[in-house]
């Protein structure tokens, strides 16, 4: 697999840098690309068409790119990774989600993803504030089976939470997702969720939900319940939210995070990144601190000790770690990239799609989710 890179934070440099990477008689066929709402999307993708290369990207709330010439997470900025992948073992489509439900959409990316290979794996993107992400890879799930492969994160959009993004090189979609399908027999795709985020406080219950959208909390507004119990102001979210998700406990399979991401101000309501069921069991969570470094370096060490052969690595980190963490996020993106030294190129996220600990999908908040691609 050929792989180049670029960094940037303006498009005519882009157009610069892609121009110099291609005159070697590189071809890339395919860009991955994160970038910040504030770069020129419209001239980025119309650039890539005409130089028949196929997009895979969306908005980001800050941009990864980690190889041997460059070591950056930047704000406001683009990164891209530039590939020639095998035609005929990969495809990528966008699609709109228009009066769909989240479940929906997803089951209209799992049906296409089964009819174009016999066992697809997938990467896939979807707006960050308008799509129930559990309810996203439930729809998948449904269509294209419970094992099926999936890793991927809701856009962002440098947390202004007002528009996100998702992109090929013909159209930029405000409310849908890009999804990227590869076919198996060709590609070995593998990787993580990890979190490090703990419970606070007593448990308390979802007492009025409809999907992603809380009303009431222990019977009390749940606007109400979140100005009061982290002694902030209405103006403070959605964005302090994200560092303060509900935990939500699952009876029988493994508990997730839900962060706040918009707020419906004259219902009192809370509108998550994902489900939170009506009568759930939940508490709020925060962040340890820097032991959660320490977390994920050993996660992603023994993940490192099955899986050592790769050609790349895709990272979708929530924001609510890069708000935590501060410059220190670097140490534990770098502490990944040291084991394999490989292109490594990702964005932070408004939630994201990965396996947890016993290896089935799912949606998280809060999380390190990697994804090693390696070719056969």
């Amino acid at each position: 697999m050929k792989i180049k890179t670029i960094t940037t934070d303006s498009i005519s440099d882009f157009s610069r840098q892609f121009i110099n990477r291609t005159s070697d008689g590189f071809k890339p066929n395919t860009a991955i690309i994160f970038a910040s709402v504030e770069m020129n999307l419209q001239e980025m993708i119309r650039f890539l068409k005409d130089n028949q290369v196929q997009v895979f990207g969306c908005s980001s709330c800050g941009e990864i790119l980690y190889d041997q010439a460059d070591q950056i997470i930047s704000e406001g900025g683009l990164v891209c990774m530039l590939l020639e992948l095998t035609p005929a073992a990969y495809e990528i489509k966008r699609f709109a989600k228009n009066d769909l439900s989240s479940f929906d959409l997803g089951k209209t990316v799992g049906d296409w993803a089964n009819s174009v290979f016999q066992k697809p794996a997938m990467l896939i993107l979807a707006s960050g504030l308008d799509t129930d992400g559990e309810q996203l890879v439930n729809g998948v799930q449904h269509a294209a089976g419970k094992d099926i492969t999936m890793f991927g994160g809701l856009a962002g959009d440098d947390a202004q939470f007002k528009n996100t993004y998702v992109f090929t090189e013909k159209q930029i979609e405000e409310n849908g997702a890009v999804a990227m399908v590869l076919d198996t027999a060709f590609y070995d795709i593998r990787g993580l969720a990890t979190s490090g985020w703990v419970g606070i406080g007593a448990d308390k219950i979802i007492t009025h939900s409809e999907g992603n959208i809380v009303y009431t909390i222990d019977d009390v507004p749940a606007l109400d319940v979140y100005i009061s119990y982290l002694n902030i102001n209405a103006g403070e979210l959605p964005e302090i939210g994200v560092e303060y998700p509900l935990l939500v406990k699952k009876q029988g399979s493994p508990d997730v995070l839900r962060a706040v991401i918009n707020v419906d101000r004259e219902k009192k309501a809370l509108i998550f990144a994902g489900s939170v069921p009506n009568g759930a069991i939940v508490t709020f969570s925060s962040s340890p601190g820097f032991e959660i470094i320490e977390s994920t370096r050993n996660k992603v060490i023994e993940f490192y000790q099955q899986n050592q052969e790769t050609d790349m690595l895709i990272l979708f980190s929530c924001m609510a770690r890069h708000n935590a963490l501060g410059p220190t996020i670097s140490e534990e993106i770098e502490n990944a990239w040291q084991n394999w030294k490989k292109p490594l190129i990702g964005f932070f996220t408004y939630g994201e799609i990965g396996s947890n600990y016993n290896n089935s999908c799912d949606f998280h908040n809060e999380t390190f989710t990697m994804v090693s691609i390696k070719e056969k």
